[in-house]
């Protein structure tokens, strides 16, 4: 169960942000959640060595913020619960995490690859780290990405899966939302086979003519599974990696193809043998996912 109570946006007024905002409100009025709008100071990420480096006039910096801030929340209606929050970090992905933990938010929405009106907030590589390290989920939108849906009312959602409990309470928290928005669910477990150069007649011979029985196995193990836990009406898919066989490239173009809404996925998968490695495949996602991105960080 996906249970929210309050929502913590950060901003920097950039356009990522900007666009990240409609989810934020569909996702606080759905949930009947409290938006907090937090903007993070981090007055030493400038390097004194740049010609273009001055020192900043903090009352001037305070004001233009707050105005900034007064006006995102003017914007959005009355109906909404909204706060906002002036953090101040060396890092804005570390006073984004200390933001959502001091405020109990219990989720983070966020743009990626954003920029701040100060030139100084790069939420591209800040989205990845956040995902990384939260300890509550979070949804990030991308801004200026070609054939990007950006519908925050989510009709076609997509759970990765690789059988570990990560990604299993992922695609739980994924039917959630489905159900809330009476959505399509689709879970997909990727079979990936990175195949080296001068191994290619070994693997053609020893590998790609089981390939149709692994994936039968694999489907059947996953509705097994599955089942089990009441996901009956979900679609189940298992796909093989193309091209250099890594998941995170599949998931990202079966989305493009279902016309995804939403991928849904846990921060730890498997590792060692199973070369499933979630964690990294996540983040990869995240940087080239044709649609928003929820993620969640279990715990061990």
């Amino acid at each position: 169960m996906l249970e929210v109570k309050r929502i913590l946006l950060p901003t920097d007024f950039s356009e990522a942000s900007r666009r990240a905002l409609p989810h934020g409100l569909e996702l606080a009025r759905r949930l009947e959640a409290e938006l907090v709008l937090a903007h993070i100071r981090t007055p030493y990420s400038d390097d004194p060595n740049r010609p273009e480096y001055h020192f900043l006039d903090e009352g001037k910096y305070n004001a233009f913020v707050e105005k900034e801030l007064e006006k995102a929340s003017n914007h959005i209606g009355s109906q909404y619960r909204v706060a906002t929050v002036i953090g101040r970090n060396v890092s804005a992905a570390a006073g984004i995490l200390e933001a959502a933990e001091t405020n109990r938010t219990d989720l983070i929405v966020m743009g990626t690859h954003g920029r701040s009106a100060l030139g100084r907030f790069f939420l591209g590589s800040v989205a990845e780290k956040v995902v990384r390290h939260a300890a509550v989920p979070v949804l990030t939108v991308a801004s200026k990405r070609e054939g990007y849906r950006d519908q925050p009312e989510y009709r076609n959602l997509l759970a990765a899966y690789d059988f570990s409990i990560h990604s299993k309470e992922a695609a739980r928290r994924a039917r959630h939302l489905a159900q809330l928005y009476s959505a399509h669910l689709t879970v997909l477990y990727v079979i990936e086979q990175e195949i080296h150069p001068g191994y290619v007649e070994m693997w053609k011979g020893s590998v790609a003519g089981r390939m149709p029985e692994m994936v039968e196995e694999a489907r059947n193990s996953l509705e097994e599974v599955l089942g089990g836990d009441g996901f009956d009406d979900v679609e189940v898919r298992v796909e093989i990696g193309d091209g250099d066989g890594r998941a995170h490239r599949e998931i990202t173009r079966f989305a493009r193809e279902r016309e995804t809404d939403l991928i849904v996925m846990g921060t730890y998968g498997l590792s060692g043998v199973e070369h499933m490695l979630l964690g990294s495949t996540t983040e990869r996602v995240v940087r080239i996912a044709p649609c928003p991105v929820l993620t969640f960080h279990l715990p061990e």
